[in-house]
């Protein structure tokens, strides 16, 4: 007996030491370390036979979104289906620890061929777009009329004595909740869903006798009540006590929300910014004119905008004041040019002074050749600035440079297009600017400029239209 229990022990250690010798072969074969499945590999009853890791998961992943996902009322009713799912599972890392978790199965297979079955996790990773708006637009999750949304707590800012508003508790269907419960239940393999409406009526997070809600309405008393006042010209507008709260952390901590700042900032110049919109202007003379473009207007600094009323914040003072710009038009801020511009008329070629409503200047002139694609521009602009005894250059249409003295120079445009005086000319008006007009800028008369000129103010609107 003593003997065969001896023999016995030997062959044990003897077959142990063979497994584990097969066993480290077997870490160390390329068979191990490659990422492909062997012969005789099913996954979750697939076979998946010799393909690599990626093929394998993109087979598994193609059946599972093409399972019938089933939904059913509490009798067991069917209410709708989805054949198409658009997961996205997480499989990398089960391929990735296939082997390991299943040694001895794969060693098996790798040395003697055996069947190795493994069932993996169906864990959602992601859910396509398309998927989920299928899912949130299922007919059995529409209601009539009558429902009542549910709410969270909430201070109503709107407001002035700044009460809690109660929660309640409503009978509208939370579909992002039923989403997700599809998703868990595809996750934990399940085709299949028992759906009570009653299960996802939208239920508040946040209650009435919350302490946080009660901290954050004190605050509102003490912040939200700051009136802060834009003057835009003949008009104003105070931030409301909604937007004022954007501005804070929700906490109730005082603190600033700078994000809240900018887009309310963004927000602000998207409205009034007015550089170069489209303009529909009636002349003193009762012409209606609409252009566009151009760079006369009001652009707020956006960023200049978001410290400033950072500072007024702070201080918790009132305040009345005009947005932080970085252009300026000649007036007051408005959508219009007001009474005060230069006319410069293309169609007519023209050029008129109106200050204050009233005609102070006018000649005729010649503007930019419109044979060869030099027109003036049209828009609403700004005089830029008033010199005297320039020289222009610029290039002829053959490609040779020119230098021209100017007794007078009043610019228009950043590309160089301005109003000055033509000593080489003896006729204006017309039509010499279809044929032989100038590289852009408005010629006028050596005699007549100096009117012009010594009545312009630099910033005064330039509308130039045909």
């Amino acid at each position: 007996m003593k003997k065969f229990l001896i023999g016995l022990l030997i062959v044990i250690f003897v077959a142990a030491g063979s497994a584990a010798g097969l066993g480290y072969a077997y870490m160390k074969s390329d068979d191990y370390t490659a990422k492909n499945l062997g012969k005789n590999y099913t996954l979750n009853g697939v076979d998946c036979s010799n393909m690599t890791y990626e093929e394998a998961a993109k087979t598994l992943t193609n059946k599972w979104n093409h399972q019938e996902f089933t939904v059913t009322d509490k009798e067991g009713k069917k209410l709708g289906s989805y054949t198409s799912l658009g997961c996205v599972y997480n499989l990398d890392s089960q391929f990735e620890n296939l082997k390991k978790d299943n040694f001895v199965l794969a060693a098996l297979n790798h040395y003697l061929d055996t069947k190795v079955s493994v069932d993996l996790k169906h864990t959602v990773k992601s859910c396509s777009n398309s998927f989920k708006e299928e899912v949130m637009s299922s007919s059995f999750l529409e209601q009539g009329e009558d429902v009542v949304p549910g709410h969270d707590a909430y201070v109503d800012v709107s407001n002035p004595e700044f009460p809690i508003v109660k929660e309640v508790y409503g009978t509208d269907v939370d579909k992002n909740a039923f989403f997700d419960a599809v998703v868990k239940n595809i996750s934990a393999g399940k085709t299949s869903l028992a759906y009570s409406e009653e299960e996802y009526y939208r239920q508040p997070k946040v209650l009435s006798d919350d302490p946080q809600l009660a901290a954050y309405q004190t605050f509102c008393k003490e912040r939200l009540g700051q009136k802060i006042t834009y003057e835009m010209g003949d008009s104003t507008f105070t931030i409301s006590p909604e937007d004022l709260a954007s501005f804070y952390a929700t906490d109730g901590s005082g603190d600033i929300n700078n994000k809240g700042i900018e887009t309310f900032v963004k927000g602000m110049a998207d409205k009034y910014n007015n550089v170069g919109i489209k303009r529909t202007i009636k002349t003193f003379e009762g012409q209606t004119v609409t252009v566009k473009g151009g760079t006369y207007g009001w652009t707020i600094d956006q960023g200049a905008e978001v410290k400033k009323l950072k500072k007024d914040l702070e201080s918790g003072k009132d305040v009345s004041r005009k947005p932080e710009y970085s252009n300026t038009g000649f007036t007051e801020y408005q959508d219009g040019i007001g009474d005060t511009y230069i006319d410069v008329d293309l169609g007519k070629q023209r050029v008129t002074l109106y200050v204050n409503g009233k005609n102070k200047f006018r000649c005729s002139v010649v503007s930019g050749d419109k044979s060869k694609g030099k027109a003036t521009p049209e828009g609403t602009w700004y005089l830029k600035n008033k010199l005297t005894d320039v020289t222009m250059h610029g290039t002829n249409a053959d490609g040779t440079k020119y230098a021209v003295p100017a007794k007078y120079w009043m610019g228009i445009t950043p590309n160089g297009i301005g109003l000055h005086d033509s000593n080489w000319r003896t006729e204006f008006g017309g039509d010499i600017w279809k044929t032989n007009g100038s590289h852009g800028c408005v010629n006028m008369p050596k005699d007549k400029i100096k009117g012009l000129f010594d009545q312009v103010k630099v910033n005064m609107p330039v509308l130039m239209h045909y």
